[in-house]
């Protein structure tokens, strides 16, 4: 298994939800820094939109023009996010909203993995915890430490 060609990092799907129909300004720069910063490589990447009125969009990357200037970068994966995802995360969102729905590859880790597999490993558990209950959860903890 060593020198395996096609060694990939996780690949996770994740989607933000917003309370307008537009991708905030703060998150597209943001977003664009993440990937110039070549810790994660977006795979395939969609917006969802629920109008006030009218039928969910869903927007692919190549269609986004002035909604997010990312269509210079090339998704290894595009279509990857399925329809059932899309289905299930726009049946979520309230109307006047939108979802930036993004399958990404943890590229910071790929050497790990290759390493994992070349000693006979693989992953045994992941799972991604929301930063709200990480926070939630040491405040408890911080409560209880000080009899609060």
């Amino acid at each position: 298994m060593t020198g395996m060609a096609n060694t990939f990092g996780p690949i996770e799907l994740v989607a933000f939800e917003f309370p307008d129909d537009r991708i905030p300004q703060d998150v597209k720069s943001e977003l664009l820094a993440l990937v110039a910063s070549q810790q994660v490589r977006i795979i395939d990447l969609v917006v969802v939109r629920r109008p006030e009125v009218g039928e969910v969009e869903v927007i692919e990357v190549h269609e986004l023009d002035d909604d997010l200037v990312i269509t210079d970068v090339e998704l290894s994966g595009s279509g990857l996010t399925g329809q059932e995802d899309i289905d299930e995360i726009a049946d979520g969102l309230p109307p006047g909203t939108s979802a930036l729905v993004m399958v990404i590859e943890h590229v910071w880790s790929m050497g790990l993995v290759g390493a994992v597999r070349d000693a006979g490993g693989f992953v045994l558990a992941a799972e991604r915890i929301p930063a709200e209950v990480v926070e939630a959860l040491l405040e408890l903890a911080s409560d209880e430490d000080t009899g609060a």
